[in-house]
């Protein structure tokens, strides 16, 4: 998980798609734009190649990726007979949610497209590698497919790559991003386009959420947080998704060094997100907590209900921030 991607597994995932006659692409619960340009650019290249392609989410992809070309084509149910199966921008398998199938996933091909550093190479096929975004390593997949770049798929990836880097403002992003973005924009996608779209354009819900939940927020020293349980999703008649950016907006306050979202969901299951300053690596605690994701950008869900699930994730991260600055102050010695 370099920062090249294995070329024998490259290889691999380009035979098998060109050898394919239809091809499931499944994107992660709860898509963000890389999750969805990832699924969404791809499934075109392969469309491009004559492939039959079923493009899948568990959740609803939200409305504000419609200018994104195959929105209306994301489906819910799990596979069927496709002969290869692609799952993108998922570190592990439970990120699936209802779409993953063991028995099917068993009998044919897995192609896993991912840039998490967490991930547990489920895939018999693991294009991992840690980059700022997911939507980069499907075009080094797409360019060696020999799929010519357009609009559409480009529009896609450049979507991927502006919400993962936060338009570009992630500790991550190197010229690398920036030549990536200049190749997609110079094959017809809108960099102005698609920031305005992803970042100017919330509905009425996740104003009222947002709102709701920046009243309520808590703090246990250097981490910041708030809750939304589905009593509140309810009265702000909100999506799953809707309070997507709030955990980011915390984290960017003076003196917060970690920021957590916590989300109840339908099951009552507590979902946490959590946003890391510089020089914090919160995969650690997510990874303690069965979760993973990236240094600074990770997440981990657990049993409810709300009140011991958050007492239980903040003590173990308000740990692992201790364990990290000890560290430090040891080497510094």
């Amino acid at each position: 998980m370099g920062r090249r991607l294995g070329r024998k597994q490259l290889g691999a995932a380009v035979g098998g798609l060109l050898a394919a006659e239809s091809v499931y692409i499944a994107a992660h619960i709860m898509p963000d734009g890389d999750a969805v340009g990832s699924m969404l650019g791809l499934g075109t290249a392969l469309s491009r190649l004559g492939k039959a392609c079923t493009l899948a989410c568990a959740d609803p992809v939200p409305p504000k990726f419609d200018y994104v070309d195959g929105f209306a084509r994301a489906v819910s149910p799990p596979p069927t007979t496709e002969t290869v199966t692609i799952s993108v921008d998922s570190s592990d398998i439970e990120r699936l949610g209802s779409l993953y199938d063991a028995a099917i996933f068993a009998s044919r091909p897995v192609i896993n497209i991912d840039h998490h550093v967490t991930n547990t190479g489920y895939g018999s096929i693991n294009l991992v590698q840690v980059v700022p975004s997911t939507a980069e390593i499907v075009l080094s997949l797409v360019k060696r497919l020999g799929v010519k770049l357009d609009r559409s798929i480009a529009t896609a990836l450049l979507t991927g790559l502006v919400t993962d880097t936060r338009c570009f403002r992630t500790g991550n992003v190197t010229s690398r991003q920036l030549r990536v973005a200049l190749e997609l924009t110079r094959s017809g996608a809108s960099l102005a386009e698609v920031t305005e779209l992803i970042f100017n354009r919330e509905p009425i819900a996740t104003v009222c959420l947002w709102g709701r939940a920046l009243a309520n927020v808590g703090r246990r020293g250097r981490i910041l947080w708030t809750e939304i349980d589905r009593r509140l999703i309810g009265e702000c008649q909100a999506a799953p998704n809707d309070d997507k950016g709030l955990v980011s907006f915390l984290a960017s306050r003076a003196d917060v060094d970690v920021a957590i979202v916590f989300r109840e969901t339908d099951d009552g299951r507590i979902e946490a997100s959590m946003r890391s300053g510089p020089g914090w690596d919160v995969s650690r605690a997510a990874l303690q907590l069965g979760g993973g994701g990236h240094p600074r950008a990770a997440g981990c869900t657990r049993p409810g209900p709300m009140a011991s699930a958050r007492e239980f994730v903040l003590s173990r991260v308000a740990e692992c921030l201790e364990a990290q600055e000890a560290a430090r102050a040891e080497e510094s010695h």
